[in-house]
């Protein structure tokens, strides 16, 4: 019998993934997908930060289902959507394809830490678990990435510090905290780890040249 998924959202692929950029298979995680629907019979229930499960409304959510629309698939529609946020780091990551924005997403995958919608759009500590942990490592597994791009520092105590599979902590002075390294059961290769600021921080801007620095590192290293 299977083991029952800990994941909620379903990771967005680019339909060039596994080429990826410089050969190499990169997944974006970011913090947590918000929903700003007070008005919503289920809002309380289905962004509960005691609960942290909105998958109840997977297929009944009013604002989705009106457009033929999951919850779960909410990383490709934000790729689709192409906030603010998005549109920033897609700005970077055009560096390494050529220069075109447009085709960025299309060599990589996405999807968010937090498993369930968030009633603010700040991520907060007592929003995270365990649980979005486990699903992190089963998008690894499934996905295989080279490269993992992890956005912001509300997730990182989880990412990186608290996490069992990294395996040279000791290393990261020496990117100015960028880069280590997993060694994930099931991948039979090491995954480059690469933490920063989120896109929609105020820190993204003050920091973009030594982020674009570490991150040719991270992407171009054998």
């Amino acid at each position: 019998m299977a083991s029952q998924s800990s994941r909620f959202f379903v990771p967005f692929k680019g339909k060039h993934y596994e080429t990826g950029i410089n050969g190499k298979k990169v997944l974006v995680v970011g913090a947590s997908f918000y929903c700003n629907k007070y008005d919503c019979p289920h809002f309380s229930d289905c962004t509960s930060r005691d609960k942290k499960d909105s998958s109840p409304y997977n297929s009944t959510c009013p604002e989705y289902a009106k457009h033929g629309a999951e919850l779960r698939n909410e990383p490709t529609y934000a790729i689709e959507e192409n906030y603010p946020a998005y549109q920033r780091f897609s700005q970077m990551m055009s560096k390494f394809v050529g220069g075109n924005v447009e085709r960025v997403w299309e060599r990589m995958a996405f999807t968010n830490y937090v498993q369930f919608f968030v009633p603010t759009i700040n991520t907060y500590k007592n929003y995270l678990s365990n649980r979005d942990f486990e699903a992190l490592i089963e998008t690894l597994v499934e996905l295989k990435p080279d490269v993992v791009i992890s956005w912001g520092m509300v997730t990182i105590g989880d990412v990186r510090m608290n996490n069992r599979y990294v395996i040279d902590k000791d290393k990261l002075p020496d990117s100015e905290w960028y880069i280590c390294h997993l060694d994930v059961p099931g991948i039979d290769h090491l995954v480059t780890l690469f933490c920063c600021f989120h896109p929609s921080s105020r820190d993204w801007n003050e920091d973009f040249d030594r982020c674009t620095k570490y991150l040719e590192r991270a992407l171009y290293d054998k």
